[in-house]
């Protein structure tokens, strides 16, 4: 064989190894490919949802800190127009008051580091005057760290003194319905019944004084021992104040006379007395009211006790509470805070007495001393201390 053909067939032969070569290596890459792909999409899921999370948790975490770095700004705040107090030593003004602003927080979201800071901003006149002086001696640092609830405390102390609650408190006992509508006296039933807690705990005492307070033409009609709640009782009322309108409309019934005179007063409680000093109808066992006939509450239940046959003013279960101390069992004239009280002024202001003196001297003895007024002839001088 020649060189020339030698070299042909080496050519040939390496030519068909690379081609070989290329054919196996692009089998083996074929069959390892998939694979490989399959583990770099893992391998950039993996990757990419632990990204995806992190940003996630950081979002939520920024959100979180926004949110409470943000909660509602002051010109949110002054937008929903809050209450003013100007100091006025009103229960129930200053109770409102409260509530009012506590509704703007709820309303805007406020956050409640901010409550005082918003809400003493409302203060105003002697009210402002109060918080200045309660800050100057607590210190600045020790009121911005104040809650709301640690200045409710000495705010309600200062605006609502003792006094006023006693006050509100007998005026509720003894609140009675003269010219005022339905829904006026009702208010302001209601308004004082916030701090009569102590003396009406039960609804049935509650329904019980509501009916004590209303005039004669709603009682006489009003059982409150078939009423559940006050609720019940005062939508009564109401009905039955419009139905009495109407019968005023329809000339069924007279107007009622809303505001009588002192005059008519007067002159109401004469013809009273005269009727009974003239032998007239004799006062009623159950109802202590002058009748003839039969009683019209002999069979009705007697709103305190429940039992029949004697009524409120004639019930033996009949709690009397004093409007001194607010204690069962007495009256306020009976009342051992004034009865210690006036005892003790009268022991203190009790001076011996001094016993009188006299002497018998004669009219000569009587011209003779200086002391003795002369003039009259008298046989006896008394001094006096």
């Amino acid at each position: 064989m020649s060189g020339g053909a030698s070299n042909n067939i080496l050519s040939l032969t390496i030519d068909e190894l690379k081609e070989k070569i290329s054919e196996e290596v692009g089998r083996a890459i074929e069959v390892s490919l998939p694979r490989f792909i399959e583990r770099l999409q893992n391998t950039l899921l993996s990757t990419m949802e632990e990204k995806i999370g992190e940003l996630r948790e950081d979002l939520t975490n920024d959100r979180g800190k926004s949110k409470e770095k943000k909660g509602c700004s002051y010109n949110k705040f002054m937008a929903c127009k809050p209450p003013i107090f100007n100091g006025e030593v009103d229960l129930i003004a200053c109770q409102r008051w409260i509530s009012d602003i506590e509704g703007v927080f709820e309303r805007t979201h406020c956050d409640a580091s901010d409550f005082v800071a918003f809400g003493t901003g409302q203060l105003r006149g002697q009210a402002k005057d109060w918080w200045d002086n309660l800050r100057n001696e607590r210190g600045v640092e020790a009121t911005r760290a104040m809650t709301w609830e640690d200045f409710k405390t000495p705010f309600l102390k200062h605006h609502s003194p003792k006094a006023v609650i006693n006050k509100i408190k007998e005026e509720f006992m003894q609140l009675r319905q003269k010219g005022e509508t339905v829904d006026k006296i009702t208010g302001t039933f209601m308004d004082k019944l916030k701090f009569c807690d102590e003396l009406v705990k039960a609804e049935e005492q509650k329904i019980y004084y509501n009916h004590t307070m209303l005039r004669a033409e709603y009682r006489e009609f009003m059982t409150p021992s078939h009423y559940e709640s006050l609720t019940d009782i005062i939508n009564a009322v109401w009905e039955h104040e419009i139905e009495l309108k109407r019968q005023v409309e329809r000339g069924e019934r007279r107007a009622l006379d809303e505001n009588p005179s002192p005059a008519k007063k007067s002159k109401v409680a004469e013809s009273s007395k005269k009727g009974n000093a003239k032998g007239g109808s004799p006062s009623c066992k159950i109802c202590g009211r002058a009748r003839k006939g039969e009683c019209y509450f002999k069979n009705k239940p007697c709103v305190a006790c429940g039992k029949t046959g004697h009524g409120v003013s004639n019930c033996p279960d009949k709690v009397t509470v004093c409007y001194k101390c607010y204690q069962p069992g007495h009256k306020k004239s009976e009342c051992p805070e004034l009865t210690g009280k006036k005892e003790g002024a009268d022991s203190k202001n009790e001076t011996p007495k001094s016993n009188a003196r006299s002497f018998q001297i004669t009219a000569v003895e009587a011209k003779m001393e200086p002391d003795v007024v002369t003039g009259v002839d008298f046989k006896t001088v008394v001094w006096l201390p």
